[in-house]
């Protein structure tokens, strides 16, 4: 079966900050059920894990921070860097509320990946 077979959605092609436990990546694609970035910091198949990507400015006059939950399904390793692949179990969507991008919530929503879909503009 080929990997795209393998997915619940469409990825969008899209480069943004991730933020993880220890490190920091950055997004080739993701979509309502998955991830993939490239980052420094090590993680193993099956591992779980959770990360935040900030959406600079897509939708609204303020970045949107989106906190995911999932599990790796894949990694590559690459030169210096690691491709992983995630599947998105859950997530919290929130606004951030200071200028410098500091991680402030409000209006958070609960949602699971199944249900999110992004647009990228």
């Amino acid at each position: 079966m080929h990997e795209e077979e393998k997915r619940g959605a469409t990825r969008q092609p899209v480069a943004l900050p991730v933020e993880l436990e220890g490190g920091q990546g950055i997004t080739r694609d993701f979509s309502s059920s998955g991830i993939f970035f490239e980052t420094d910091k090590a993680f193993s198949l099956g591992q779980a894990i959770e990360f935040t990507i900030m959406m600079d400015h897509l939708y609204t006059k303020m970045p949107i921070l989106l906190k995911c939950q999932g599990k790796i399904v894949r990694i590559e390793e690459k030169e210096e860097m690691i491709g992983v692949a995630a599947a998105i179990s859950c997530y919290t969507l929130g606004k951030v509320e200071s200028e410098d991008g500091a991680a402030e919530r409000h209006n958070s929503k609960q949602q699971s990946g199944k249900d999110l879909e992004v647009e990228v503009i």
